[in-house]
């Protein structure tokens, strides 16, 4: 990647994340009327089944894809096949939705799910994002471990097709990504597991990590 659109890239991220960050601050109550719109005595679509079972699948592809990516990096080990682009894969994947999302994020920030808060029905109180409380111990809403997943899995299948595809290929591809990006994201929201700032947060920070990592792994070449 040139060191221009490298640099736009990076620059345009952290304006978005930016943005979006000061947006859910300073109108946290957006959260809540995101949420409302798929709360009618409860998350209904919560209890259809197909929509369970798009997700149970949309969780398999995901673990599918983590796995098979650690297994080529292996085989790139035993068979001495270059490295760079398996390791930025794996690296991606470890830094990203494991240790920031999950690890980092989830299980120290403390903030309940919608399902879980009193305006939808639960006992514990809405907590902004960034906002640091005890509403929940372990696995908590911020920031969403399916939002970070998929946006990795779209961002690497991007990064290994898009060399590959004439500029048509990349349209449809782009197209593809992004719609199994909002789907498996919105579900989450539309099932009260997360509030929308979850998911768009979890996707920008998982885009920054691999953008960062990028030029660790690729880095720019003298003119």
């Amino acid at each position: 990647m040139p060191t221009i659109t490298y640099l736009r890239l990076l620059v345009w991220l952290l304006g978005v994340t930016l943005a979006v960050s000061a947006l859910f601050t300073a109108f946290p109550q957006l959260d809540i009327a995101a949420s409302a719109l798929f709360y009618q005595d409860g998350f209904w679509l919560y209890e259809l089944p197909a929509l369970t079972a798009l997700r149970r699948w949309l969780l398999w592809f995901m673990f599918a894809f983590a796995f098979g990516v650690l297994g080529w990096f292996l085989l790139a080990l035993v068979r001495r096949w270059p490295l760079r682009a398996a390791g930025y894969s794996v690296l991606v994947i470890l830094l990203g939705p494991l240790l920031l999302v999950n690890s980092i994020l989830k299980d120290n920030w403390g903030r309940a799910r919608p399902i879980n808060i009193g305006e939808f029905g639960g006992d514990k109180l809405f907590s902004p994002a960034y906002r640091f409380t005890d509403q929940c111990g372990v696995n908590c809403s911020f920031t969403s471990g399916e939002g970070g997943a998929i946006a990795t899995v779209a961002i690497l299948i991007a990064f290994l097709a898009w060399p590959k595809l004439a500029r048509n290929g990349r349209r449809w591809l782009v197209v593809a990504l992004g719609l199994l990006v909002t789907v498996t994201a919105g579900l989450r929201v539309a099932m009260g597991q997360h509030f929308l700032s979850d998911t768009l947060l979890s996707i920008l920070f998982v885009a920054l990590v691999a953008a960062g990592l990028y030029r660790l792994f690729y880095p720019a070449k003298a003119p």
